[in-house]
């Protein structure tokens, strides 16, 4: 690779995001040559001229883009995804279920891409406690704290020692694999969906798991629906 081609970067981040915004600048403030673009909602669709880009790394922070096959290949060295989940959930609605299951811990995970969604090889899982207290709003600040830390961690690393930084995460994370399929966003909105025959136990667990302002609970009773405000 030519030393140009090796300071490309591919850098697909969240509009309006603060910690996307972040990224982009310690991108560029560690010397690479960064192309970015930045994603509003899951309806968005790659810009074609990207699809002809060609360099070493392309990074995926809290973006909505799925990437084709032959845009990863693209990347020479690698592409890698931050996922704001560890790998025991892959997926959207990842701190929904982990809410709702009652886990004892969380994570983030740095992982090599590939055409399914969190299927790649893992570079690192870092994995926190869950608090009794906390929530969908609590849970979500700290994860997407937690991945803009291990993008920082990892985009440094690269740019330091290259390839050999990308070989040794992979040694190191060898025992971590991911669990089943990646959910999607469709069961967290069945999971949002009240039964009237539920328990106080159950409905608690779901204000937890998947209750925020934007986002409420509902139940659909005789044609209507009913939102639950707290």
């Amino acid at each position: 690779m030519s030393d140009g081609l090796s300071k490309n970067v591919l850098f697909f981040g969240k509009q309006d995001c603060d910690y996307s915004n972040q990224a982009l600048t310690h991108l560029s403030f560690l010397g690479f040559n960064v192309t970015s673009v930045f994603s509003k909602d899951r309806q968005d669709a790659i810009p074609e001229d990207l699809l002809l880009w060609k360099g070493a790394y392309i990074f995926c922070f809290r973006s909505y883009f799925l990437l084709p096959q032959s845009l990863i290949d693209r990347a020479e060295i690698a592409a890698i995804n931050f996922h704001p989940g560890p790998v025991e959930y892959p997926g959207s609605g990842c701190i929904n279920w982990a809410l709702y299951e009652d886990a004892a811990f969380y994570g983030v995970t740095a992982h090599l891409m590939n055409e399914n969604i969190d299927n790649g090889d893992v570079l690192e899982c870092r994995r926190f406690p869950i608090l009794k207290q906390d929530n969908v709003t609590t849970l979500l600040k700290l994860a997407h704290l937690k991945t803009f830390d291990l993008l920082i961690d990892f985009t440094t690393g690269l740019f330091l020692e290259g390839k050999s930084f990308l070989d040794k995460k992979l040694l190191a994370s060898i025992n971590e694999k991911w669990s089943g399929k990646a959910r999607k966003m469709k069961e967290i909105d069945i999971l949002q969906r009240i039964d009237l025959s539920c328990s106080r136990e159950e409905l608690q667990r779901l204000i937890r798991s998947t209750h925020v302002t934007n986002f409420p609970l509902e139940i659909n009773f005789h044609g209507y629906k009913f939102i639950l405000k707290i």
